[in-house]
This record gives C-alpha cells, sequence and structure tokens, in this order.
C-alpha cells in the first residue's frame, strides 16, 4: 500500500458513523445477483495515478463471485464496519487468482503489484507510537485525514513469494504485508484461506489487537504496468477458521 493509498482507508473509516456495535456480516458476494450492482461495498480509484481496476459480479463455478481485472491499474472496494477481534478473529475467504502480474516482487515498490488483496483495518491509538512515527502519523493526517489508521494488515495472493512470508510494506512499517498464496499455488483454481487476525497483529505490532474497523479487497498491476485477473468469494469473521 503506497502514501497516496491511504486516502481509500480514510474512506474507509469516515463511513463508520452509522457502524453498529453489533455489525452484520460482510456484505456476501453470493447473495447478489451476477451483472448487478455490487451492493455493501464503496468503489475505490487511485485519482490522478491509474486507471481503476474492473471489479464486477459474475456467475463462476455455480456461485455469484467478484471478478477483479486489472490493466496498468489500482482501485480497490471498501467495507466500514467493527468487529472486535477477540471474539471473532478468523476471517475466512475464497479466492482465485488466474493471471498474476508477471512483475510482482513482494515488499518492493517497482513490483508492489498483486492481482488479489485483502486489507484489514485498526483503530490503533496513534499515542502509543514512538515520537519518529507519530511525527510521520501527523503529516500523514494532515495530507490524508484525521481518520487514517495507524495499523494495517495486508493479505496477497503474490506471484512469487512462499506463501506464509512476511515483510513490512515498501512503503510504511505500518502496513504488515502477509503473502497467503504464492509460488506453488495453484492459479484459475479455488483457494480457501483462514487467517487469525489477532494472532497476525500481535506478530507484526507486539500486542493485542484492538477493533477491526474495515476490510478492503482490492487489485493493482499500476507499478508493473502489465494485467492480472482473480477472483473473490466471500468474506467473514467467525470464532473459528475455516474446517
Amino acid at each position: 500500500m503506497r502514501w497516496p493509498l491511504r486516502t481509500l482507508l480514510v474512506a474507509t473509516l469516515c463511513c463508520l458513523s452509522g457502524a453498529q456495535a453489533e455489525p452484520p456480516p460482510l456484505p456476501a458476494f453470493s447473495a447478489q445477483a451476477a451483472g448487478t450492482r455490487i451492493i455493501g461495498w464503496t468503489p475505490w480509484t487511485l485519482s490522478g495515478k491509474a486507471a481503476p481496476a474492473d471489479f464486477r459480479l459474475v456467475d463462476l463455478d455455480g456461485r455469484v463471485v467478484l471478478r477483479a481485472e486489472a490493466a496498468n491499474a489500482a482501485s480497490a472496494l471498501i467495507h466500514a464496519t467493527r468487529i472486535e477481534p477477540a471474539a471473532t478473529p478468523w476471517l475466512n475467504w475464497r479466492w482465485r487468482a488466474d493471471r498474476l502480474p508477471e512483475g510482482g516482487r513482494f515488499g518492493t515498490r517497482d513490483g508492489d503489484d498483486y492481482a488479489l488483496r485483502v486489507y484489514v483495518l485498526f483503530d490503533y491509538d496513534i499515542s502509543k507510537l514512538g515520537l519518529a512515527t507519530r511525527l510521520k502519523m501527523h503529516l500523514a493526517r494532515a495530507l490524508y485525514g484525521s481518520q487514517l489508521p495507524a495499523a494495517v494488515l495486508c493479505y496477497v495472493w503474490d506471484t512469487r513469494a512462499v506463501p506464509g512470508s512476511r515483510v513490512w510494506s515498501a512503503y510504511t512499517d505500518r502496513v504488515r504485508m502477509i503473502a497467503v498464496d504464492g509460488a506453488g499455488s495453484t492459479p484459475s483454481s479455488w483457494s480457501a484461506a483462514s487467517r487469525n487476525v489477532a494472532d497476525d497483529f500481535r506478530e507484526a505490532f507486539g500486542e493485542a489487537a484492538p477493533a477491526i474497523t474495515g476490510v478492503v479487497v482490492a487489485s493493482d498491476t499500476d507499478n508493473t504496468h502489465g494485467t492480472a485477473l482473480g477472483y473473490f468469494g466471500d468474506l467473514s469473521f467467525d470464532a473459528k477458521p475455516l474446517p
């Protein structure tokens, strides 16, 4: 996630004023109709920097899923919510990558492209940060908005990285990148993913995870200027991983 992409996260958090104490499940793609407008997820595009990726609901393998195609493009769909990871720490989903960006390279700026990304945003208290990091965050919030999150997990289907690989974003050490699928994963085939976001947060930031404030699905090829194609199934937060 580049610094300019943080405006995406601001847009997510600004929607939280209407969030309920007991949030509904993440909006299911499978409950919607192919070819219709996507409900429950707000489009976001990196204004002036890249063309938008193409997101649409399609029938695939007997179920409605989200198709994501990027051609020298970068954009996302965002859903604002509020979830306590202590109660439902498992983020479960299905995804499938049919075409990966050829120049993708995990943890680098020029290769920071992924057919499929899932961001999890956290309500992290900026006062816990060291002085230098606080100053950076104050500057970023002055530029992009006061609700800018200070802690993010980003799960990706990478082109080359071994599944399970972890690095900090090449753009900021407030975003932990985790390759869920990558080298050895089967393209054009559905992969089930289960991540304990509370554990991943503790590994990355060294403390208990605060409330989750948003979820983002994204696809981008604006650095490598290539193409990517993939699909997202439904996402959900649960007390247990997928069976």
